[in-house]
């Protein structure tokens, strides 16, 4: 499944970049981030609440950095487990700033791999939690980078 978007902060392509990778901060704004930590340079562990319809998850995982292009582009593999309910996703996560006016453009896209009782839900289910996880991550990091 394909998730894609894009929204603008009034705040320098150099700052934004430094945000996304003060990990402590970063993940202050993610909602359901309930601990991260970095293993290295490149590669992040975590735990990751989230509700898709009657079930929540809380994936356990990592996310490791395939591709930094400071301060442009910058891709990550991340794949997490939750054994509770028998559930597992795969996702690449590619992330593009750009200057826009008045501020920085990050478009986003995903290409996640759901297994276990979590795709049930389909795409629709799926794609409208991650959009609206994402609107919340976008808001964050306004009130974050703009006050």
């Amino acid at each position: 499944m394909q998730i894609n978007g894009s929204f603008k902060v009034a705040a320098a392509p150099d700052t934004v970049w430094q945000f996304l990778f003060d990990v402590e901060r970063m993940a202050q704004c993610m909602p359901g981030v309930e601990s991260i930590e970095a293993l290295d340079d490149k590669t992040y562990r975590g735990v990751l609440k989230v509700k898709l319809g009657p079930i929540s998850a809380a994936f356990s995982g990592t996310a490791t950095l395939s591709e930094v292009d400071a301060p442009q582009r910058l891709v990550a593999l991340i794949e997490g487990s939750d054994k509770t309910i028998a559930s597992a996703v795969r996702a690449t996560f590619t992330a593009v700033l750009s200057p826009a006016e008045g501020g920085t453009r990050m478009t986003y896209e995903m290409e996640v791999n759901i297994r276990g009782r979590l795709a049930q839900f389909g795409s629709a289910v799926i794609g409208a939690t991650a959009k609206k996880m994402t609107a919340e991550f976008a808001k964050n990091m306004r009130l974050e980078l703009e006050s």
